[in-house]
């Protein structure tokens, strides 16, 4: 049979992903798996955990999911956060339920979100464990050091139980990474100085090796009437940004951009971390660089990278509806974020942000087809078998990466480190249902990445860390530079709602650069959708026109 090896190859990705999943089996409700949760980590107890004071939040879930779950399969005209609200919020009663119980249990009911699908709890360790009727356990692998889970699966009262969707602070391993961002090395530059010669850079700088702002934008074609005029972007950021604040001033000044203002909106109380900056940086610099036309940056600032702030991070991006787009450079593997109950809470989050029409674009990650869960290193494909998640969800957009071969994306190829597969957790997202991977089938699960960009930092980025310039890569960058490139095409075209359907119509397709060579692990590019670039790397003017 033709097709039978690629018959074949789906069975045994099937197989791998079914295997890996068998290590996770959730519990009725995320987030509240206990201890078999983190075998595959091979974790020991090291005795009972004690804090006087811990927070845990329940993610709720949405009323109304199968009216919303058809709003989002056809084209709508965006919700506000109002009318969301009036809809598919859940109802003052459960909340009313879960504040009585929680007063009752000595707990204290910090916030309650402005969409009321996340309810966070405070009290001492032993007030949480009574109240979940759970203990929670000191624990420690060579993996992860040292770390607290809940040692047996928690449990909620009947009266409200069905409405959460998952309980999550209850493991400190719960965490997104943020790889840190790959930078060219010494030789490379040395080589690519002979090579490429700089085009548009200040003479001062010297720094021939990665590429401007300016040369990225006409690689991929965007237009200079259309800048992304009108619209507003968004960072989801962590602890503090001030460093990159100032490296954004001086990366537009020395590059010529137009200056943005830098609009902080503080999640919580902000850490003193900066071990991120470099990151933030690729966010800032290069939204804003694909957007010209922006004149606003909505920094969004967590207290930490802890899977219940990042997810009350980006709930305040989804309520503020300020701005239709937005990115995060960050993630976990599928699996343990599914565990932790990250992927039950966000994937209802995100879906109010489709329905009101808003787009966040999240890196694939930076090692292959694998996840960094047991092992890990950044620019290189290894790990175990696992898509990444926020990339990972059906409704928001992966971006993965290309290397860029002779200054020119039409020879580009599939970056041999950047994130992509099959998700062993996320069902197919609707708006691929005609993606045909290798020819065959839309992807039997959700499928990543959407759409690709360059990232190999062979082939990367000049960016200012700490007011000096650097050459850098990653997905980190391609994920914020299409929301620039979106921001672009939502400024030339109102109303369009969010990107996936619009990305995947079958008039787009003239839009892309389709990426067939390459390989990233287990996965090789191909002829139209595949697991190492997506739908490829954009044309922007003639993705503008289209859309």
């Amino acid at each position: 049979m033709r097709n039978g090896w690629k018959s074949r190859l789906w069975l045994a990705i099937a197989a791998s992903t079914a295997t890996v999943a068998m290590a996770f089996a959730p519990s009725a409700m995320a987030g509240t798996a206990g201890t078999s949760a983190w075998k595959v980590r091979n974790a020991t107890v090291s005795g009972a955990y004690s804090a006087s004071h811990m927070t845990v939040t329940l993610a709720l879930a949405e009323r109304n999911q199968s009216a919303l779950n058809a709003l989002l399969a056809k084209p709508h005209a965006p919700l506000t956060p109002a009318q969301f609200a009036a809809q598919f919020a859940p109802s003052p009663a459960t909340v009313d339920s879960i504040r009585s119980w929680a007063a009752a249990n000595h707990l204290t009911v910090s916030s309650v979100s402005a969409n009321r699908l996340l309810v966070t709890l405070s009290g001492s360790s032993s007030q949480l464990s009574s109240a979940l009727q759970t203990s929670l356990q000191r624990f420690h692998s060579a993996a992860d050091g040292n770390f607290f889970a809940a040692s047996k699966a928690a449990h909620l009262p009947a009266s409200f139980a069905s409405n959460v969707t998952a309980v999550l602070g209850l493991s400190s391993l719960a965490k997104v990474a943020v790889p840190k961002p790959s930078v060219r090395s010494a030789a490379a530059l040395s080589a690519d100085q002979a090579a490429f010669p700089s085009a548009g850079l200040p003479s001062s700088l010297n720094y021939p090796a990665t590429y401007t702002p300016h040369q990225l934008n006409a690689m991929y074609d965007a237009p200079s009437s259309q800048t992304g005029a009108g619209q507003q972007l968004a960072i989801i950021t962590e602890g503090d940004v001030s460093a990159p604040k100032a490296d954004l001033a001086t990366f537009e000044k020395t590059y010529g951009l137009p200056t943005v203002t830098w609009n902080q909106i503080n999640v919580g109380t902000p850490s003193t971390d900066t071990s991120g900056d470099d990151e933030w940086d690729l966010d800032s610099q290069y939204s804003t660089a694909f957007a010209p036309g922006v004149t606003t940056l909505n920094v969004y600032v967590g207290p930490s990278l802890n899977d219940d702030d990042i997810l009350t991070t980006i709930n305040k991006w989804v309520t503020d509806d300020i701005a239709k787009q937005g990115s995060f450079s960050a993630g976990e593997c599928d699996l343990l974020a599914d565990a932790a109950g990250f992927t039950s809470g966000l994937d209802a989050v995100l879906k109010q942000a489709a329905a009101q029409g808003q787009t966040m674009f999240f890196s694939s990650g930076d090692t292959g087809s694998q996840c960094p869960a047991v092992t890990g290193v950044n620019g290189v494909p290894a790990g175990i078998p696992d898509t990444n998640y926020p990339a990972s969800s059906p409704y928001g957009i992966g971006v993965g990466g290309t290397s860029v071969l002779n200054n020119n994306p039409l020879s580009e190829i599939g970056w041999y480190a950047g994130g992509g597969g099959l998700s062993p957790i996320e069902p197919t997202a609707a708006f691929q249902a005609n993606a045909k991977v290798l020819g065959v089938a839309a992807p039997p699960t959700r499928g990543v990445p959407d759409v690709s960009l360059d990232a190999d930092p062979e082939s990367g980025y000049d960016v200012v860390v700490n007011g000096t310039v650097e050459g850098i890569g990653g997905t980190s960058a391609s994920a914020p530079s299409w929301q620039g490139i979106w921001a672009r095409v939502n400024g030339a075209n109102s109303g369009l709602g969010f990107a996936g359907p619009i990305l995947y119509s079958g008039g787009e397709s003239s839009a892309f650069n389709d990426i067939t060579i390459g390989a990233n692990g287990a996965y090789t590019a191909g002829p139209g959708y595949d697991l190492v670039t997506g739908l490829g790397t954009p044309d922007i003017e003639k993705l503008i026109s289209g859309a």
